[in-house]
Parts: structure tokens; C-alpha cells; sequence
């Protein structure tokens, strides 16, 4: 695959290093996920995951001091994130929203180094929601090889929520700032 800029290869090497980490440690995800529960760190990481992910949300193409408008849309995001991964109920589950939002994010911002400037860009959205969605599947279908792991549609649900959260995300900010949506 060839790259139109440096800052697009960095993007997609990102997001591969992060679905890759994901896929290597599926068989260590529940044990990693035990010992922070019983250590008390669980909640800590778990908050710190969410910071990472709202942080790639609003910083993301940031170029100078956020103005009202964006500081508002920004904590909005903050609590849709919020009130979605308070009914989700397990902590391995909150995490698929956490990591393929990121990953999502990533591919976004990828995508949108080749897209026409000025020009509607709902084809990426929906590009990202597909390639999202697919790396989630592959996780699933990768689990069920895994002994201590299962299949479960419920977590590709949660992928793909993920990945339309951050593209409404995202698409928001770009709108507040004047950018093509």
C-alpha cells in the first residue's frame, strides 16, 4: 500500500500495532482483567483507558485553543461515553468500545488524509465502520480457537458501536469547527 503522506502511514501503523497488540493478547485479556479487579486497579486503567479515548477524540486534528462550541461538544461526547459504558456490564466488554474506538479513530483520521478537501466525507464513514467492524469479527473468530476464550456476537455489536460513536464523535467536532462532516 502505498501512502500520499508521512502523517497517514503513521496512522495506519498505529492502528495495525493496536489490533495486533488486541489479537496477541486475546488468550491473556481475562486473566489480565482478574488480576486488576483483585489488585483495585481495575477501575483505575479502565478510567485511564477512557481518557486515552476521549482524548484521541477531541485532539484529533486540534490545531489551536478549543472554542466554546467545541468545549461543549466535547464534554457531551464525554458523557455519551460515559453513560454508554455505565450500562455496559462487564469489564470485558467495555473494553471492545474503548480499543476498536481508538482503533476507529485511527482509521478515520487515516482515511481522511486522502479525502478531497472541502468535500462531503460520508464514504469514510462508512468505510470505517465497515473495516472496524471486520478487524472486531476477526477477534471474535480468532477466540474461538482459544481455550479460554469464546465467540460471542455481542462483542462485534459492541465493535460496531464503537466505531459509530467515534465517527459521530468526530464528525461532530469536525462540524463545530467548520470542517467538512
Amino acid at each position: 500500500m502505498t501512502f500520499a503522506f508521512t502523517r497517514e502511514r503513521r496512522l495506519w501503523t498505529a492502528a495495525a500495532l493496536i489490533v495486533l497488540a488486541i489479537y496477541f493478547t486475546l488468550g491473556l485479556t481475562v486473566e489480565w482483567l482478574r488480576l486488576l479487579q483483585a489488585s483495585g486497579w481495575g477501575a483505575g486503567v479502565f478510567l485511564l483507558g477512557c481518557c486515552v479515548l476521549l482524548v484521541t477524540v477531541v485532539t484529533r486534528g486540534m490545531m489551536a485553543i478549543p472554542s466554546r462550541k467545541e468545549v461543549v461538544v466535547a464534554i457531551g461526547i464525554a458523557i455519551l461515553y460515559s453513560v454508554t459504558l455505565s450500562y455496559i456490564e462487564h469489564p470485558e466488554e467495555r473494553i471492545h468500545v474503548i480499543m476498536y474506538g481508538v482503533v476507529a479513530l485511527l482509521i478515520y483520521a487515516a482515511l481522511l488524509e486522502r479525502s478531497v478537501p472541502g468535500k462531503r466525507i460520508t464514504t469514510v464513514s462508512i468505510v470505517v465502520v465497515a473495516v472496524t467492524t471486520a478487524l472486531g469479527s476477526i477477534d471474535e473468530v480468532l477466540q474461538l480457537i482459544l481455550p479460554n476464550r469464546v465467540f460471542d456476537v455481542q462483542d462485534i455489536l459492541y465493535n460496531i458501536l464503537a466505531s459509530v460513536m467515534a465517527v459521530i464523535s468526530n464528525g461532530s467536532l469536525r462540524w463545530v469547527r467548520g470542517q467538512s462532516v
